[in-house]
């Protein structure tokens, strides 16, 4: 046969029964494989590179949760200076910015379909709308106890001014009043020396009560502490009257672990209520604290305020991913600062709330599930939403939004407020913008 082989024969005639191929076609036949071979690299080569992309994502999305745990268990051995922390807040918000303006920007700020751009701008618009509600939302939410710290700080300031000029007017002498609390003082250290042979325990719980008491009437007749305002006597008067409905639990106690049960409630209340004037208040970036005595009483608004946060994050942190991979690194490293930072001191807070292991292990492994959780679903999310342009640059905006009021709201305010007019702190902002441009050309 003209072709060889019977094996040959059918293989040509199955590729190319209507003629015979002559010998220049013969001879292309291992370019067009070859062509065949190069134009499937690029294919290829998509594949891997989604591939990556996918490997990626749960590696940016990862690590802030990681280092929000690592900051979080810091808080047992580290403390980190005040001025450190507002050049990492400025640090954060560089980044952040580099990536809003040179990623995010772009992917809103032409329509794709030039025939009908209302509905691009109508999603840019609904996007900015809704994260301004959700955002603002959020910031009065946590932004409650801040204001209430704020009125705290005022008011011990006021005080100290008051206590300086009764020292002023007294010559730095203590009053009669406190005098007389020491001689109290030392007669009821006289009643203890005398019951602790006797070995009451009864008795002498009841003295070392009263010297506490004492005490700390000693403490207000030294400090001249201001009258309690109204709302201090509301928030006192709600817990009184939870105090009582736990009086009338102990009533009705028939069995000793439902005595036991009861007790212990009203234990906790009356301590909180003794402590209310005391309590610490929430702030993200710098950790409270740690108690000597522990109310049991745990601050939810700050507890959801908190899950909340982390979730918002983690969709950030998705949703930026998929829109550039530039932008999913920036906001990824700027997370793992503020999320750092913000495990530090929710958990210097959950030690204040609570001395349960069980309840510290879950209100501190939480936030940084809840954060890797989102953030894998913001870029599922994100990848979905690629099929419908609109929706896309709504979430796209709804981020732009979600990372200025970050920057403008929270970083940049709390670093203004710790270092001032320093200039190495506050030039760390274009430090971090620098970085976020020239990660993002790497990436690139």
């Amino acid at each position: 046969s003209h072709f060889g082989s019977s094996a040959d024969s059918s293989l040509v005639a199955s590729t190319t029964p209507l003629f015979e191929p002559s010998g220049r076609d013969m001879a292309a036949r291992p370019i067009a494989l070859l062509l065949s071979a190069l134009a499937a690299v690029p294919c290829a080569a998509e594949v891997a590179a989604a591939k990556d992309k996918d490997n990626q994502v749960y590696i940016v999305v990862l690590l802030p949760a990681c280092v929000m745990l690592v900051g979080s268990i810091a808080v047992f051995c580290v403390t980190v200076p005040a001025k450190l922390q507002a050049a990492f807040q400025n640090l954060s918000a560089g980044i952040l910015i580099s990536a809003v303006a040179g990623e995010l920007y772009p992917l809103i700020a032409t329509p794709a379909d030039a025939d009908s751009p209302w509905k691009h701008y109508l999603a840019v618009l609904a996007g900015f709308v809704i994260a301004v509600l959700v955002m603002f939302g959020l910031g009065r939410l946590t932004g409650g106890a801040e204001d209430e710290e704020e009125e705290e700080e005022a008011k011990a300031e006021r005080h100290a001014n008051v206590t300086q000029a009764a020292d002023e007017e007294s010559g730095g002498k203590v009053s009669e009043v406190f005098s007389g609390e020491v001689e109290e003082l030392m007669e009821e250290v006289g009643k203890l020396v005398v019951a602790v042979p006797i070995g009451s325990r009864d008795e002498i719980d009841k003295l070392v009560h009263t010297m506490m008491f004492v005490v700390d009437r000693a403490k207000r007749a030294l400090s001249l502490p201001e009258p309690f305002d109204e709302a201090s006597l509301k928030r006192m008067q709600f817990h009184a009257d939870e105090l009582r409905q736990n009086g009338e639990s102990l009533k009705i106690a028939t069995t000793t672990v439902g005595a036991r049960k009861a007790i212990g409630i009203f234990e906790k209340t009356l301590a909180h209520i003794h402590g209310h004037t005391e309590r610490m208040r929430f702030r993200r970036w710098s950790p409270a604290a740690q108690k000597d005595k522990v109310a049991e009483k745990i601050s939810w608004p700050l507890v959801f305020a908190v899950f909340v946060d982390a979730a918002v994050d983690g969709l950030l942190v998705g949703l930026a991913f998929t829109a550039s991979v530039g932008t999913g690194w920036c906001m990824s490293i700027a997370t793992c600062i503020e999320m750092g930072f913000l495990g530090l001191s929710f958990c210097a807070s959950v030690r204040n709330m609570t001395t349960s292991k069980l309840k510290q292990v879950v209100f501190v492994l939480g936030p940084s599930l809840v954060l890797a959780v989102f953030g894998i679903l913001g870029d599922i999310i994100g990848t979905a939403m690629q099929s419908n342009p609109a929706v896309f640059v709504g979430f796209i905006s709804f981020a732009i939004v979600a990372l200025m009021f970050l920057v403008t709201q929270e970083l940049l305010v709390e670093s203004r407020e710790t270092a001032g007019e320093s200039i190495i702190v506050n030039s760390c902002l274009f430090v971090g913008m620098l970085l976020g441009i020239l990660l993002g050309a790497v990436l690139s």
